[in-house]
């Protein structure tokens, strides 16, 4: 049996091509996938070459180099299940959606619960054959994770993402009237602005350097949204917050600047949270950071709690993640796509799926 997929070769090189459909080892489940989101992650992979991809010698944990079907933000059902897999509670038909993190389950941080930082950690569609970029994709038992009848699959496609941004919401620490700066105004600021309104923050201030952005964000809910390259982020922050500063700062884009905007708008002892990935060293003001007794945290991926939190807040209504998906597209388009998404200068574009509904 053939299905369709868009398969990464390379640097701006995905091509449609058909391919047999998977057979689901004893412990896999084969889904059929109905939407797909790509993420920031899979489009540095299609601009810059092989960032997270293994190309050169296979993956320690799953085996794959080489070219592979991309796609880890995706929803869809059971279509076979391995010999292994729980009957019980698992069902062929059944609406799910997919944790994609893959995880050796005998390290130290995966005895500790802490699974996304598993020594021989790796992804579905990105160190796994197949993706959500295919019509087919086999995944593990334990990535399967339900959607209710009230949740579509456009948005069961949204609870990756939106489960990064709850855990940097989490790491931060958010309490109930807290005041927040979010630094960018792309897919995981956008979704760390809506979990964060639902968590309770009081005044929601972001920077957004493109103008679409802005006033989607404005639109959303933030409390207000500002240019970088027009204002010091900062001073205005204090302006607003009786010149303490917010409570806590998560920086989305991991762009000098911007940390540096996010560093300089916290109130002592304030929580800053690295939720975007910089390139490269960058230089902070280390005083700063113990005369105003700072708390710092990174951010990688997020565990099952936040997974399974987000489909609970979706399914209860609490944050409309549908918001984020400003175009669809079938699988054939794939890679216009993507050159919609990094051709995309006014920002105008958040989060592209790729349907096979």
């Amino acid at each position: 049996m053939k299905m369709k997929a868009a398969r990464w070769h390379g640097k701006q090189d995905i091509r449609i091509e058909e391919l047999e459909v998977p057979k689901p080892a004893a412990d896999e489940v084969l889904i059929q996938v109905k939407r797909c989101g790509i993420c920031g992650t899979d489009l540095h992979e299609y601009v810059h070459g092989a960032q997270t991809l293994w190309v050169d010698k296979p993956h320690p944990l799953t085996g794959h180099m080489g070219p592979l079907v991309m796609g880890h933000e995706f929803s869809g059902v059971i279509a076979e299940m391995g010999s292994e897999v729980d009957k019980s509670r698992w069902q062929e038909g059944e609406r799910v959606c997919v944790m994609p993190l893959l995880h050796c389950g005998k390290c130290k941080y995966c005895r500790m619960g802490l699974e996304h930082m598993c020594e021989q950690f790796g992804a579905i569609g990105l160190q796994w054959p197949y993706g959500g970029f295919g019509e087919y994709c086999t995944v593990k038992e334990y990535n399967l994770v339900k959607i209710p009848d009230n949740v579509t699959y456009e948005q069961g496609a949204c609870v990756e993402p939106l489960s990064v941004a709850l855990y940097g919401i989490r790491r931060g620490n958010l309490q109930i009237g807290n005041q927040l700066l979010i630094t960018g105004g792309g897919p995981t600021a956008s979704l760390t602005l809506l979990g964060a309104k639902a968590a309770g923050a009081s005044f929601i201030y972001m920077t957004e350097i493109q103008p679409g952005r802005r006033q989607r964000c404005e639109q959303w809910g933030a409390s207000e949204v500002f240019d970088p390259t027009k204002v010091d982020v900062a001073e205005e922050i204090r302006k607003r917050t009786d010149g303490y500063g917010v409570d806590i700062a998560i920086e989305c884009t991991g762009a000098e600047a911007a940390m540096r905007d996010a560093f300089g708008s916290l109130r002592k002892r304030g929580m800053y949270v690295q939720s975007g990935l910089p390139v490269g060293e960058v230089t902070l003001p280390a005083f700063d950071w113990a005369y105003r007794d700072y708390n710092m945290c990174g951010l990688w991926c997020f565990n099952t709690y936040d997974f399974e939190a987000s489909v609970a807040l979706i399914a209860s209504g609490r944050i409309p993640v549908e918001k984020v998906v400003t175009r669809v597209m079938p699988v054939e388009q794939t890679k216009e796509a993507f050159d919609i998404l990094s051709a995309d200068k006014s920002g105008q574009e958040v989060k592209i799926q790729i349907s096979f509904e």
